[in-house]
């Protein structure tokens, strides 16, 4: 072997993969949708330029899968923080744990609410909106709400813009996004929405 060359990368595909959207998933982080750089994303995975473009063909198509695993990774804890729960009572909590990842996870943020994605692919808040909305309408039925789907897909749709949008624009007493705030005004106004 030569002194310049690296040694060839023996993972398997779904391990590359796997190292590749934990790269770009911190890079996307750190840098932010637009100047995030896929060389550094290969390096910091470990693997060359070209294993990275056999996996993803752009940047764009990367940013989709990590998106992807970001959004099942949030529905995961979504789903886990209504466990159990009424269907107005898992309203509420959903409320609270949705900002609470928004205001926290700063690439949940980045794509959702800064905007960073609008310029890789116009597409990507309105999918995951509609994504959001079928997979929290579903929680709710399992919950035991008893309305039609076409009014419980709209109430939900409600619900997951108005976090969005108190996450785009935050209220001028940030006190109003603690937790008990929250569930106070969502269970008063939010949560009888739904039955």
């Amino acid at each position: 072997m030569s002194a310049g060359r690296k040694p060839r990368n023996t993972l398997s595909s779904r391990d590359q993969e796997s190292m590749i959207l934990a790269a770009a998933e911190a890079e996307f982080t750190e840098a932010g949708v637009r100047k995030a750089n896929v060389d550094t994303v290969a390096a910091r995975a470990g693997v060359s330029r070209s294993t990275l473009y056999r996996r993803f063909a752009n940047k764009e198509e990367l940013l989709i899968a990590v998106a992807q695993r970001v959004y099942e990774r949030v529905m995961r804890e979504l789903d886990t923080a209504v466990a159990g729960l009424s269907p107005q009572d898992a309203v509420v909590e959903a409320f609270v744990a949705g900002a609470t990842l928004i205001e926290q996870d700063n690439l949940v943020r980045r794509l959702l609410v800064d905007g960073d994605v609008k310029m890789l692919t116009a597409q990507a808040p309105a999918m995951f909106i509609e994504l959001a909305v079928q997979r929290v309408a579903s929680t709710l039925r399992r919950a035991g709400a008893q309305m039609p789907d076409a009014d419980l897909h709209d109430v939900v749709e409600i619900h997951v813009r108005l976090v969005m949008s108190f996450m785009e624009v935050p209220p001028s007493d940030a006190g109003r996004w603690a937790p008990d705030r929250v569930r106070a005004t969502v269970g008063k106004f939010i949560a009888p929405m739904v039955w």
